[in-house]
């Protein structure tokens, strides 16, 4: 990471209003050329050029920042953080009890180097895929619901999400959406929290019928 990538991600940091210590940039650093070096074994077929890297941690840090906004705590699961987007970025700006899903082999095993390259060894890696509202597992045991949050960025549309995401929460558990800028939450979420920056929106919400009522 050269110094002006890091003053961007610094600022973008700061715009968001995160504290300096829930961006740890020796991490970022660290991420980032994890991804250079292993990215095309594992077949990550997005761009690995700085500034297209840089602009994904900017969209996890908008995660980062409404979760913590929104005071979250305990389970956060994410759902195909093959990429290692926002996945990775999660576990560098959120203490949490993590669980990454994947179905692909070379991505799960990316991530589970990820992790102990950040420090994170105690977060989780499952291969397998949410189909229905259903786990169908393939390595790395089962898929436990009750989850205080959920993401998935560019896996479902974000009324599918709703549906797929929903039974994984806790009652009254927080689904993370990502949208584009000024685009409404999907029908069947009762939005509790929005972040904007440039292009996109994180919208945070219950699904209807898990509010424990």
């Amino acid at each position: 990471m050269t110094a002006v990538s890091a003053d961007e991600i610094a600022r973008a940091a700061e715009d968001l209003g995160l504290p300096e210590e829930a961006v740890d940039l020796d991490k970022v650093l660290i991420l980032k050329d994890f991804l250079k070096f292993y990215g095309r074994a594992a077949n990550l077929t997005g761009s690995l050029a700085d500034a297209d890297l840089d602009a994904h941690v900017i969209e996890g840090l908008q995660l980062v920042a409404l979760a913590r906004q929104l005071g979250v705590q305990g389970r956060w699961l994410d759902i195909g953080s093959g990429g290692g987007f926002p996945g990775l970025v999660l576990a560098i700006g959120l203490d949490l009890q993590l669980t990454l899903v994947e179905p692909r082999e070379k991505r799960a095993d990316l991530l589970t180097l990820g992790l102990r390259k950040l420090g994170r060894a105690d977060c989780e890696v499952l291969r397998g895929r949410i189909d229905g509202g259903q786990w169908r597992g393939i390595e790395g045991g089962p898929l436990e619901p009750g989850f205080d949050a959920c993401s998935a960025r560019a896996v479902f549309e974000p009324e599918r999400w709703v549906r797929e995401g929903g039974p994984w929460l806790r009652p009254g558990g927080l689904l993370f959406t990502h949208l584009g800028a000024g685009q409404v939450a999907p029908a069947g979420l009762d939005e509790q929290g929005r972040l904007e920056r440039g292009r996109w929106a994180i919208v945070a919400g219950v699904p209807r019928g898990t509010l424990g009522s």
